[in-house]
């Protein structure tokens, strides 16, 4: 089979749903200023970015907790529970976190669908349900119906907007102050541009969070992180500008991967990914295709879904590499 290979380090990696735009360029900046007081501890540097993040969530500072990053945002949140639940096939983070914690792992199973097929009739006081809004891998969303019906019977739900933005769909913290057991995870790590460092926010009722953030450790944060942190917070036209393209550009990808018609079943999501299903008798084909066009994408079988493959939305002439690569895989 002919096909198309691409020489030296021109990796195209559209497996980890990083921006298609590159990091923003105050961000950038910042880091690189920071990067020259290495010498020096971030001093006011972790409560100046709590208050830019207080501002563009919408939210009291006394209601916000920077972390790094999910993992330590589900660390601090899981001693307040004996039980956490998450949707299956779902974000493998939180199952990992529950057995570093010692806690008990149930899942939420999804339907062919990828809805969930009920409300567990165990759920109920020292449960805290985990739920990525979109999910990861799947790119769906749970209607607002169920959510209200899950955080009636679990004692705290922990909703994971990390792909929020490329939705179009409001936060469940639009218009609300987030109430007892409501705990809300936003990241810097997809619609902020910033995969690079490790930066995010719980954000929940004051309270709650005077109660969790004694369990923060000192100084989570490195200063290079929290000066990039602090420069796309400045600049939010750049948010804007990769959420409009991630929204206009994944309908282009979902075409490009049917039209190839070396997959079973292909289906846009409400992230900055589409899911394609491998037809059993092409998938060596597809897959030694993408390899050796040095095209990296997510295999989905350790999500629970197998034969699926996660495909990041990447700039126009990444879609035009990928329609390439795939026109040289035989139809049958």
């Amino acid at each position: 089979m002919d096909r198309c290979i691409i020489s030296g380090d021109d990796m195209l990696l559209l497996d980890w749903n990083e921006s298609p735009l590159g990091p923003p360029p105050e961000a950038v900046a910042r880091a690189v200023d920071a990067v020259r007081r290495l010498h020096r501890y971030p001093r006011g540097l972790l409560a100046e970015v709590g208050v830019l993040a207080a501002e563009h969530f919408g939210v009291g500072q006394d209601e916000l907790l920077l972390t790094a990053g999910v993992d330590e945002a589900v660390d601090i949140a899981l001693p307040l529970v004996n039980r956490a639940w998450a949707l299956q096939p779902g974000f493998d983070a939180y199952p990992d976190r529950a057995g570093v914690g010692r806690k008990q792992f149930l899942p939420i199973r999804l339907g062919p669908d990828w809805q969930p097929v009920g409300i567990p009739p165990e759920l109920g006081n020292g449960d805290m349900v985990f739920i990525a809004q979109p999910n990861n891998p799947t790119g769906t969303m749970v209607s607002g119906e169920w959510l209200s019906q899950v955080s009636k019977k679990a004692e705290y739900l922990f909703l994971d907007e990390t792909y929020q933005e490329f939705s179009g769909a409001p936060s469940m913290l639009s218009g609300a102050r987030p109430g007892r057991g409501l705990l809300v995870y936003r990241s810097f790590a997809k619609a902020f541009g910033l995969a690079g460092i490790r930066v995010g926010c719980l954000i929940a009722e004051a309270g709650m969070i005077a109660e969790l953030a004694p369990a923060r450790r000192f100084m989570p944060i490195d200063a290079v992180s929290l000066a990039a942190a602090a420069g796309v917070l400045t600049t939010p036209a750049f948010i804007q500008r990769l959420a409009d393209h991630v929204r206009a550009a994944r309908p282009a990808l979902a075409t490009i991967l049917r039209d190839s018609g070396v997959f079973a079943e292909v289906r846009d999501t409400h992230a900055n990914f589409v899911m394609a299903k491998l037809r059993p008798d092409r998938a060596d084909p597809v897959l030694d295709a993408l390899l050796c066009d040095r095209i990296q994408v997510k295999h989905c079988d350790s999500f629970g879904l197998p034969g699926w493959l996660r495909v990041s939305v990447g700039t126009a002439d990444d879609h035009r590499r990928l329609a390439l690569c795939l026109s040289n895989v035989p139809v049958r």
